[in-house]
């Protein structure tokens, strides 16, 4: 016997299939909307190690100068050309990231309220800021 053109076949129908396609359409668009604040935070957990860790190189730079050089220019901001003895030294402290160059700040000030032999080096990195003291010997 033969089987009718068109009856009676396994498979989807295109209304089935519409059906499908939207009820995934619809179930997709609030899982994503799930996902957004999670790929932001990774995004700006990104920026902060960026930032953190130039700000370590930064200060760990500052830190192996003898401390008569830091003293004789202190300020806030510090001229890093000035503290690392030229213009190229001091633009190995610049750095780009996503497009953008940032240049951190370093401030060297006096933390022995008056007495002397004491230092406070501050480098700021965007809205990253660390600290340390530096004592002469």
């Amino acid at each position: 016997m033969k089987e009718p053109a068109f009856g009676n076949r396994r498979g989807f129908t295109l209304v089935e299939m519409v059906l499908v396609v939207l009820i995934l359409a619809i179930a997709i668009v609030p899982m994503t909307g799930a996902f957004s604040p999670a790929l932001r935070s990774v995004s700006q957990s990104e920026g902060t190690a960026v930032f953190v860790n130039q700000a370590r190189w930064t200060l760990s730079r500052a830190e192996a100068l003898d401390f008569q050089t830091l003293n004789d220019h202190q300020g806030d901001p510090a001229d890093l050309a000035a503290l690392f003895g030229s213009s190229a030294e001091a633009a190995k402290e610049d750095f780009s990231f996503k497009g953008q160059v940032y240049t951190p700040v370093l401030a060297v000030t006096d933390a022995s309220g008056g007495v002397g032999g004491l230092l406070q080096l501050r480098v700021t990195v965007d809205d990253v800021t660390l600290t340390t003291l530096k004592a002469s010997l």
